[in-house]
């Protein structure tokens, strides 16, 4: 499929997303760990690659109004959407872009950030490289992508065997890729970027007809032995780290 097709079929979703778009941005687990885990960004410029309908950057432009914030997607349809909800944020900039093929300079940005966007290219790995490429010489990098370790592991060979597209919980994407975290935890460190830290959340022991996803998933554990334990269950992985 080529980039334009695969473009205009984003252009879609992201239309019929717009209309129920989630309010309450934090209420989304991958948000709230990013959000946690960022140190304070004034005065810092920030990327952020897949912003989508651009809730995410808005909240951070808020938190951040000392920060330099550019917000890019793929989906000319989601850029729009978010210039228009969003066009009196001094310090927010929207622009359509490849996660794959930035054009911005070398060492540009102190912070990276992307958000359930890598499970989506079709040259993850090559997203990565573009991360590094651009930070900054001891810059940051936070990455969420899906992490199938889990019950979701069913869903993904029902659809193979089916030969039916995969439907990750937001309808079905155009490009949807299978992910375990450790694949993820071998591409980083392949691209040269220095990983840190690691969370996962939304443990899903397991997915019956008629039964809410919902009512056989553990969201989040306080215990520190319960969390590692868990940890390489979660559906939502978070990769924290650096360019050194």
């Amino acid at each position: 499929m080529s980039n334009s097709f695969i473009q205009s079929q984003y252009d879609l979703w992201h239309e019929q997303m717009a209309a129920n778009e989630q309010n309450d941005v934090l209420s989304l687990p991958w948000y709230k760990t990013v959000a946690k885990s960022l140190p304070d960004l004034n005065g810092k410029s920030i990327i952020e690659v897949g912003c989508g309908r651009g809730v995410f950057s808005n909240y951070l432009a808020n938190k951040y109004p000392g920060a330099k914030i550019t917000a890019i997607d793929f989906s000319e349809s989601a850029i729009t959407i978010a210039k228009s909800n969003f066009f009196n944020v001094p310090n927010l900039h929207f622009e359509v872009g490849d996660a794959e093929s930035l054009v911005f300079k070398e060492d540009q940005f102190d912070f990276y950030i992307s958000c359930e966007t890598l499970e989506h290219v079709f040259q993850p790995q090559k997203m990565i490289r573009e991360a590094k490429r651009i930070l900054l010489q001891g810059g940051h990098f936070v990455i969420t992508t899906e992490n199938y370790f889990n019950a979701y592991l069913l869903v993904w060979l029902k659809c193979w065997l089916l030969r039916k597209p995969f439907a990750s919980g937001c309808g079905i994407q155009p490009n949807e890729n299978f992910f375990i975290f450790i694949m993820i935890l071998r591409w980083i460190k392949r691209s040269g970027l220095k990983l840190e830290h690691t969370e996962s959340n939304h443990y899903q022991w397991l997915l019956l007809p008629k039964i809410s996803p919902s009512k056989l998933c553990t969201y989040e554990v306080d215990s520190k032995i319960l969390k590692l334990l868990f940890k390489p269950f979660g559906r939502h992985f978070t990769y924290i780290g650096s360019k050194v």
